[in-house]
């Protein structure tokens, strides 16, 4: 037996939360400065509209009614240090640390991290970055494996580069 799928449309709508943020930065030198900024998604607005008109939520698949999704907010904090500079070129170091919690069934899932990076500032022509990230949740996407009944921890290393070209 040989099976064909068959060609269908369909029509599906997916309305996305709001997120708003604000952050300051402080620059205590020509060499330091620190930052800080938050971050606030409605999660509980995110919502998919399938083609019979049903409002689902996509994080859980429930409808929007029954589903208890939570607002998250993220806190980002770091610092960049110039530790060498010359009219030609500048070398930072930065440093930083996060809390970024993911959106869940009942109530996100806690997510943790931290940063550090450097790069090479050519003033006239280019800068080369790159960075490194790591980061963890214990016991983060039980309601994703709701019905395997268990939880997972995450530890995750990231590592980021940049290359900007002057013109």
């Amino acid at each position: 037996v040989i099976y064909t799928p068959q060609p269908y449309e369909c029509y599906e709508s997916l309305y996305m939360p709001i997120s708003l943020g604000i952050g300051l930065s402080y620059k205590y030198s020509d060499k330091l400065m620190v930052s800080f900024d938050i971050y606030k998604t409605n999660w509980n607005d995110f919502i998919l509209q399938d083609t019979n008109g049903n409002e689902l939520s996509p994080i859980t698949g429930e409808s929007i009614e029954t589903s208890k999704i939570d607002a998250s907010s993220q806190f980002r904090m770091g610092m960049e240090y110039i530790i060498l500079e010359s009219a030609e070129y500048a070398l930072p170091l930065c440093l930083g640390m996060f809390y970024d919690p993911v959106p869940a069934k009942n109530s996100p899932d806690n997510f943790w991290g931290i940063t550090f990076g450097t790069g090479f500032i050519e003033k006239q022509s280019f800068t080369f970055d790159i960075a490194y990230q790591f980061r963890f949740g214990k016991n983060v996407g039980d309601s994703v494996l709701d019905q395997l009944g268990f939880s997972q921890s995450v530890f995750e290393h990231t590592l980021y580069s940049s290359l900007i070209l002057y013109f």
